[in-house]
């Protein structure tokens, strides 16, 4: 099966699995935390780190690719932060790098892929940013009475995804901001 092919049912399946976390862990967002301090933490592979407003639950999960042999594997820590949100960090290798240019064709499709999910999303704005020198997707999506706000990038076989979804109206980006800023890769 071609490289390509994979790597967008890869995509596709990490898209769909982003949303059934979204549903399952929605009603951790409304938890209270005020007072507590950021933390810091180290991505269980070890490859970045950034800090979450508390403590992130973690979930780990493998699925395995339409060819039969490869599978995609993801790590994602999740943390509720007041009324604001909930804050995402997903970790996904997949069995091979996308290179060559094709990193923003595979961001182009997460992006797909989470606009798709369902049909009141909307696509507020999505750009190409510069992310640790590496190409990333900036956006926000917008559905219903919820948002989703991210930056995704890709290096080498690993995609990383920082996010935070809440209720429209009550994001911050300031919040956020300080969110993506602690993130950084090891390498």
């Amino acid at each position: 099966m071609n490289k390509s092919v994979v790597k967008k049912i890869g995509i596709w399946f990490l898209a769909f699995s982003l949303f059934a976390f979204h549903l399952l862990f929605r009603s951790v967002a409304h938890a209270e935390v005020r007072g507590h301090s950021w933390q810091k933490i180290f991505a269980k592979s070890g490859e970045c780190h950034i800090s979450f407003p508390t403590a992130p639950q973690m979930i780990q999960q493998t699925l395995p690719l339409s060819d039969g042999v490869n599978q995609l594997t993801y790590d994602v820590y999740l943390a509720p932060h007041e009324e604001k949100g909930v804050f995402l960090l997903l970790v996904a290798t997949y069995p091979m790098p996308m290179s060559g240019g094709h990193e923003v064709a595979g961001l182009e499709g997460l992006l797909n892929g989470i606009v798709g999910h369902n049909p009141e999303n909307q696509l507020v704005f999505a750009d190409i940013v510069d992310l640790h020198g590496h190409p990333a997707m900036n956006f926000l999506v917008e559905g219903g009475s919820s948002y989703f706000r991210g930056n995704a990038l890709m290096v080498g076989n690993k995609l990383y995804l920082i996010a935070m979804e809440g209720h429209k109206g009550m994001m911050d980006e300031a919040v956020y901001n300080r969110f993506l800023q602690s993130f950084k890769l090891s390498q």
